[in-house]
């Protein structure tokens, strides 16, 4: 080796020769050999009071990593139809056979802890009521985050042509942002505007969805501390071509409009679904530090040593399953047992060269080192793609890096 490779290493020993060496009145012994990981494998995790622990523990994690304090109080939610139209437009999910929405973990491939990871978030914000007739609401989700990076975002609009419509006409829709003005010292606004910030030529052979790309808009609205945005939906040649732009805001009074209109349960389930949406693509990234890939091993009851335990927590058997959408659970695995000498630095157990360092120092016996205790940790963990409601009724895709442990190994 290198004699400044060397010089390194012999400093950094040096280093944690001092930071394990005990503190007058402390008791140093306790604070160097005790691991948590080594313990686990003795506990009785069969009896009720253990298990209940650790399900309040992985509770306490989902929200941490989700930028959650509570878990969201659901009052009402989307409409079904709504959310499964949703969900199988913007492919974010698909919805099976008994009506359950289910979410792959698309990047799982690629999420070990040496990769430089993007914490990307897909937000499906639906239209309220605006202050007008034809202007939309959003209220814009920012997840927890001050700043978010805005990849994509694209207002969906269904475009609903009569019956008797035969005509193959070109007609212009375009989206104004209603931009409030400055309130003076009695309250009141002055200074409206609007600005158009998308347009599109639509054809009218039939009804269907359109997009309109408005991420510009949406990072300007957030770079300035806002969630909320109008847009005013205009089409001048609508009418006169028998074409309407679906607008639906909040259903108020649901039963009561819906005799006085004489719509029927089936028209009015098919009306939200067509209710127009915003989808929020936003990413955030942060660096993992650098770690090898090692084969793990499965705790199977018999092992003590250090090994990948199996922990799986159903949403709906916790109470969660009316804001949790997809999955329908989570492997809440974890690492225990003990990391005796003889494993530490061996392929399938050693995190880093660090470890192989520090153990040969142990086995000679060099100073303070030999009561420095290895421990058993996450060497290997994955992505995991979540589908809720937040506290606004919007409905969050986030792929969550680093959130179920794959393999396990000394440190």
């Amino acid at each position: 080796m290198p004699a400044h490779l060397l010089k390194g290493v012999f400093l950094a020993l040096f280093w944690i020769i001092v930071r394990s060496s005990p503190t007058p009145g402390s008791e140093g012994h306790s604070l160097v050999n005790d691991c948590p990981s080594c313990s686990l494998s003795r506990f009785q995790k069969d009896a009720p009071s253990s298990q209940s622990d650790m399900v309040e523990a992985v509770k306490k994690h989902i929200l941490n990593m989700l930028h959650l304090r509570d878990r969201p109080n659901i009052t009402q939610t989307v409409p079904k139809a709504a959310l499964l139209n949703a969900i199988k437009k913007l492919h974010v999910g698909k919805v099976g056979d008994d009506g359950q929405v289910q979410i792959e973990d698309v990047i799982a491939g690629r999420t070990e802890m040496n990769d430089i990871s993007e914490q990307t978030s897909e937000i499906i914000t639906f239209a309220e009521s605006g202050p007008s007739k034809k202007v939309l609401r959003f209220e814009i989700s920012k997840e927890g985050s001050d700043f978010l990076i805005i990849g994509e975002a694209d207002l969906w609009l269904f475009l609903k042509l009569s019956k008797a419509n035969r005509s193959r006409t070109k007609l212009t829709i375009r989206l104004y942002h209603q931009q409030r003005g400055q309130k003076d010292h009695r309250g009141y606004e002055s200074g409206k505007s609007e600005l158009l910030i998308a347009e599109k030529v639509v054809d009218t052979r039939k009804s269907e969805w359109h997009t309109f790309p408005i991420a510009g808009s949406i990072q300007r609205l957030l770079n300035h501390g806002k969630s909320t945005i109008d847009i005013r939906v205009a089409c001048d040649k609508c009418q006169e071509a028998g074409a309407t732009p679906v607008l639906l805001g909040k259903r108020k009074k649901k039963d009561d409009d819906d005799k006085e209109a004489g719509i029927s349960g089936g028209e009015e389930e098919k009306e939200q679904s067509h209710r127009p949406f915003l989808m929020i693509v936003a990413r955030q990234t942060e660096e993992h530090p650098h770690r090898r890939k090692k084969r793990g091993i499965e705790c199977d009851g018999n092992e003590r040593n250090c090994c990948k335990k199996h922990f799986y927590v159903s949403f709906k058997d916790i109470g969660w399953g009316d804001w949790i959408i997809a999955p329908s659970g989570y492997h809440a695995n974890y690492c225990e047992g003990d990391c005796p000498s003889h494993i530490v630095g061996t392929s399938g157990s050693s995190l880093s060269f660090h470890s192989t360092v520090i153990n040969q120092y142990r086995l000679r016996g060099h100073g303070p080192i030999t009561s420095i205790k290895s421990c058993c940790v996450p060497s290997k963990l994955r992505a995991m793609s979540m589908l809720y409601y937040d506290d606004g009724q919007n409905i969050i895709k986030k792929d969550i890096q680093n959130m179920i442990v794959e393999e396990c190994g000394c440190s």
